[in-house]
């Protein structure tokens, strides 16, 4: 339906689960201008308005400004301080993000370093060894033997890289 202030009057419809806005169908025609009825275009005759009716209006709307002004000025203060609260926790964690970036250098320099030092304490200890010297003590200080053929069992297994003996073998 078309008012004569030219809004048409809408309805909501139940759609599912939504509600639809949907136009009203018109069950007026629509009044082109010189049909409308001859009262319709005059002026409402004017509203008297007292001058102290309109300072006072003026004045409550001038303090709901203000209030709102204080109110909106105290939130955004809070919202500043919440950003900075939130922005120094973020610097924080970029500092220590980067202090343990440091160390996290520097230990991985000195397993480097202890990993050179390891291997260079292994060849020479490897160096030092001389298997036949040991052998000759084994056999000619210490009174053992070459192992002979029938003591000599070979097993494999290829689950595993290490054996462990739980019990004696039988011949």
């Amino acid at each position: 339906m078309i008012r004569a202030s030219g809004a048409r009057k809408t309805t909501y419809a139940s759609a599912g689960r939504r509600n639809v806005r949907r136009p009203q169908r018109q069950t007026s025609p629509y009044m082109y201008g010189s049909e409308a009825p001859g009262d319709f275009w005059q002026e409402a005759a004017p509203i008297p308005i007292r001058k102290g009716d309109i300072e006072n209006k003026i004045a409550r709307r001038r303090e709901r400004a203000f209030r709102m002004n204080l109110r909106n000025a105290a939130f955004m203060g809070l919202l500043v301080a919440a950003v900075t609260l939130i922005l120094i926790g973020y610097i924080k964690l970029q500092a220590d993000l980067t202090r343990t970036s440091r160390e996290v250098a520097a230990l991985e320099t000195q397993l480097t370093e202890m990993r050179a030092a390891n291997n260079e304490n292994y060849a020479s200890i490897n160096a030092g060894v001389d298997l036949e010297e040991i052998r000759r003590i084994a056999t000619q200080e210490l009174g053992m033997k070459n192992a002979e053929k029938d003591q000599i069992i070979i097993y494999s297994d290829k689950k595993e890289d290490m054996v462990r003996q739980v019990q004696d073998l039988g011949r």
